[in-house]
């Protein structure tokens, strides 16, 4: 308590834009300096592993805040903020706050971080595309409703240099791909696609462009799958069956791309 109460004055005393309540702070403003993101992923499993820490500057000192959580779009969302605004404000609860003010580097839950001006997240916020949206043919349509599967898949891509459109159903991805088929260099579709059956979703894609390269992620060790979708496709040299693995990911886009050409 009385390391609470000095640092408490020295708070008042520099006159800092924090919030104080019974002498105890809840929110810090904090000004980034530096970010180290790592993404990679866990072994078996589609989901990401992330390493993930950014070096501020604060009342209390410099400190490096690892951040945790498992809110992808959050992270991404609050990223995107961090990249354009230096000053934001961190969270820290009553019993954590001495704990905050001494560490040198402190574990903090990345949804504890908020934009300084005001702005809040939405979380079924979504862009809607229509017909005029994509310019160019360098895309690759991802067809998926496992939100963390979807968001290593277009990491990926985009440090390939293809620009990405997500759709979580079948019907979706359809009803816009019908608009512009030219527009893709190829689609990845999970075999379990939501409002249509995935094989049906595959043969209307394949009436509007043939060509067009499909990778169906057939799942780990997946033989069920796998066979029944060579028994329907065999015949179609466009269509590929295999598991999306992650560090594999990006040499079977460029081959089925080169293939293609």
């Amino acid at each position: 308590m009385k390391k609470t109460f000095i640092v408490c004055l020295l708070f008042i005393f520099l006159g800092t834009s924090v919030f104080v309540k019974d002498c105890f702070a809840k929110d810090f403003i904090v000004e980034f300096i530096e970010e180290n993101y790592k993404e990679t992923q866990a072994p078996f499993s589609y989901d990401p592993l992330i390493y993930h820490s950014i070096q501020v500057n604060s009342i209390a000192g410099p400190k490096i805040l690892i951040l945790t959580g498992s809110d992808y779009n959050y992270r991404k969302w609050l990223r995107h903020y961090i990249g354009k605004n230096k000053k934001f404000i961190t969270k820290i609860s009553d019993d954590r706050m001495d704990e905050f003010i001494l560490a040198k580097a402190y574990e903090i839950d990345v949804t504890s971080l908020h934009p300084m001006n005001g702005t809040k997240w939405k979380k079924d916020e979504s862009k809607d595309f229509d017909q005029n949206t994509l310019e160019g043919n360098n895309y690759i349509l991802i067809v998926d409703s496992n939100e963390k599967r979807t968001h290593l898949i277009q990491n990926v891509v985009i440090k390939m240099g293809y620009q990405t459109i997500i759709f979580k159903t079948g019907k979706q991805a359809l009803d816009f791909f019908k608009l512009q088929p030219d527009k893709f260099k190829m689609i990845i579709a999970q075999y379990t696609v939501k409002e249509m059956p995935s094989d049906k979703f595959v043969k209307q894609i394949l009436k509007i462009n043939h060509k067009v390269p499909i990778l169906i992620d057939t799942g780990y060790k997946n033989l069920t799958v796998n066979n029944e979708f060579l028994s329907k496709f065999s015949g179609f040299r466009s269509v590929h069956l295999k598991p999306v693995i992650l560090r594999d990911l990006q040499k079977t886009i460029e081959t089925i791309i080169k293939k293609n050409v």
